[in-house]
């Protein structure tokens, strides 16, 4: 009778089976992976060689549960890491551009660990093997002692007293059919607020935290890869006016409960909720709270109703998609119904109607008065709200083309909040704009540091290099971020343009064709399938395309810079330039960028183009442009 397989043996690393652990081979030391991950791994080697689409995988790992595919290029990324893969490796796993992910390396599969003999190794196989025992034993030990003291109760006490990095997971689901994903994620997001005032510990950022939403993560394995020492675990649930919280604080290392909780409130006593966990945190980790207001919580409020609209519409504007925007606006302007002097809330509105302009969904004159003035109204209410700067710098910038208040703005946000994200995004586009591209780079890698799962600064970094001309740069980081999510259609976009201008006409037209089947629309997206026509040289088809722009400008916006690169690129100056004119007045998004595009490099000796950016660079910042 053949020994069933109890392991599976990958170059460096042992899968065990039975335990569900992916041990290095050297060791014996276990590498944290969620369940999940494990699963995708699971999946992946025992098709070795296959070449698996992303719906079979989704299917095998999330059965019967419709996932948003960004899970799956998660586990993607977390086991490359896990397995010690570089940027640009394919040792273990391989992404096959539009189809899905292949296992490359080699598998076995065994019954039982042990050392093949080679000449010569006896003794050090013989250490090795005296390495598994002690570590398999104390893994059990550890376990099984864990898994008494949880169960008795006996980890409810305090840590010794000293530093501490603590980690609050993501909130999940006590029934997973009442899911709030909103509600959710900003009960984590208020509860990491309020803790990182704690005086000692460093608490890990939501940015870090969140890739561990999902409802089966094991918290102490997301402890071990976050590098906490310390987790806070937590469920809810909210129905019927009611609000379920469970909660508990665990040490990383032994698995030991040191805290829980549990309550079932009237939802209106969400904050005291929130306050409660705090101060029993604060209690178990011997930490007080230095009574200094958190950063990320000025601007905020105590109406719990106006509390869930905002989170609804922080989640809506984080899918970055017209219906989504939109939606957005909704739930921030119910949340200021409920509370006029909610800040954030009216920051919330300023960014989505920013957003549907840059996106040319939108009028820039309609959309930045708006965000204009709910961001103004935020600082009315509460003047350090360095979301609310950073907010009027990007309207600075991209509507008023004053890159000096711009700019200011940007440092007046980070001397308040060098935590927030969006600006440095907003600035990197700034420096780029200027042609500063070394800092723009930089600040775009700031902005991924503090939000790895966000999508737009990895974007945006190719787009960067490829008005840098550094096109096969600018396309090997878009395909990274597109194996990120696929769903980038900004980067998508980008990438089409990198191609189009390095040569590769036929797959930058294919490319933003498929574009259009999807109804992606994006910065300049309007103009881009004329231009690769014009530049492939079919010229008739590359008017019937302009006019199918300008007949679609007579019916909804569309960004006049669209419609200019596609009469730049069919060589037609004097109608390019009275688009030109529009698109300055009307503001088009990437009109700053004017100067760089390569689509109008053959313009650069006429006075009329001269002159034009003379006027887009009234307002930049000298000392900037002293460097180009």
């Amino acid at each position: 009778m053949e020994t069933p397989a109890h392991y599976l043996e990958v170059p460096g690393f042992v899968i065990d089976l039975r335990r569900r652990l992916l041990l290095r081979r050297d060791t014996g030391e276990a590498v944290p992976l969620n369940s999940k991950v494990f699963d995708t791994l699971l999946y992946l080697v025992q098709h070795p060689g296959e070449v698996l689409d992303k719906d079979t995988l989704l299917g095998a790992v999330w059965p019967g549960v419709v996932v948003e595919e960004n899970s799956l290029a998660q586990n993607i990324s977390a086991l490359r890491q896990a397995l010690g893969e570089t940027h640009g490796e394919n040792r273990y796993i391989a992404t096959v551009p539009r189809r899905g992910y292949q296992f490359v390396a080699a598998v076995s599969a065994v019954g039982e660990l042990q050392a093949a003999p080679p000449v010569d190794a006896t003794s050090r196989m013989r250490r090795r093997g005296d390495r598994w025992r002690p570590w398999i034993l104390g893994f059990v030990v550890v376990a099984i002692g864990g898994w008494w003291m949880w169960r008795s109760g006996a980890g409810n006490s305090e840590l010794p007293a000293g530093s501490h990095s603590l980690a609050v997971l993501p909130f999940k689901p006590l029934v997973l059919a009442d899911r709030d994903e909103s509600l959710e994620l900003g009960m984590t997001e208020s509860l990491i607020a309020r803790l990182s005032e704690l005086e000692g510990p460093i608490v890990k950022p939501l940015s870090s935290v969140r890739r561990y939403a999902s409802p089966d993560q094991d918290p102490l394995a997301a402890g071990l890869a976050l590098g906490a020492n310390v987790v806070l675990d937590g469920s809810l649930q909210h129905r019927g006016g009611r609000l379920r919280v469970s909660a508990r604080l665990l040490d990383v290392k032994d698995g030991r409960q040191i805290w829980a909780g549990s309550f079932d409130e009237d939802f209106t006593t969400i904050f005291e909720v929130q306050d409660t966990i705090t101060q029993r945190v604060s209690e178990a980790l011997r930490a007080p709270l230095s009574g200094r207001m958190a950063r990320s919580e000025r601007g905020s409020t105590q109406n719990s109703a106006a509390y869930l609209a905002f989170a609804n519409g922080k989640l809506a504007w984080s899918r970055l998609t017209e219906p989504s925007l939109k939606q957005a606006i909704v739930e921030f302007e119910k949340a200021l119904a409920l509370d006029p002097r909610y800040a954030l809330a009216h920051v919330g509105v300023a960014d989505s109607y920013a957003t549907l302009a840059v996106f040319g969904v939108m009028r820039p004159h309609d959309a930045y008065p708006r965000a204009r003035a709910a961001a103004q109204r935020a600082l009315e209410i509460e003047p350090e709200l360095a979301a609310a700067h950073a907010t009027l710098g990007h309207i600075s910038v991209q509507y008023d083309l004053d890159w000096q208040v711009g700019m200011a703005e940007y440092d007046r946000a980070i001397a308040l909040d060098p935590s927030y994200p969006r600006t440095y995004h907003w600035r990197g586009i700034s420096y780029g704009i200027h042609g500063a591209t070394a800092l723009a780079l930089a600040d775009f890698e700031r902005a991924r540091l503090l939000e790895p799962l966000w999508i737009a600064p990895r974007a945006a970094t190719g787009n960067i290099l490829y008005y840098a001309r550094r096109y096969a740069e600018a396309i090997a980081v878009l395909d990274e971020a597109l194996a990120f999510d696929d769903r980038a259609d900004n980067a998508r976009t980008y990438r089409a343009r990198a191609y189009l201008h390095s040569g590769q006409r036929e797959l930058a037209l294919a490319e933003r064709l498929k574009l259009r089947e999807r109804g992606a629309r994006t910065p300049g997206s309007f103009g881009d399938v004329g231009q690769a026509l014009a530049m492939l040289g079919r010229i008739s088809e590359a008017r019937s395309e302009l006019q199918r722009a300008i007949g679609l400008e007579k019916q909804q916006y569309v960004p006049a810079l669209d419609i200019a690169t596609i009469y730049a690129s069919l060589g037609e100056r004097d109608a390019m330039f009275q688009w030109l004119e529009r698109a300055f007045v009307d503001r088009s998004t990437n009109i700053g960028f004017l100067p760089l595009d390569p689509t109008f490099d053959a313009m650069h000796g006429d006075p009329r183009f001269v002159a034009l950016v003379e006027r887009i660079n009234a307002r930049k910042r000298k000392d900037l442009l002293a460097g180009q």
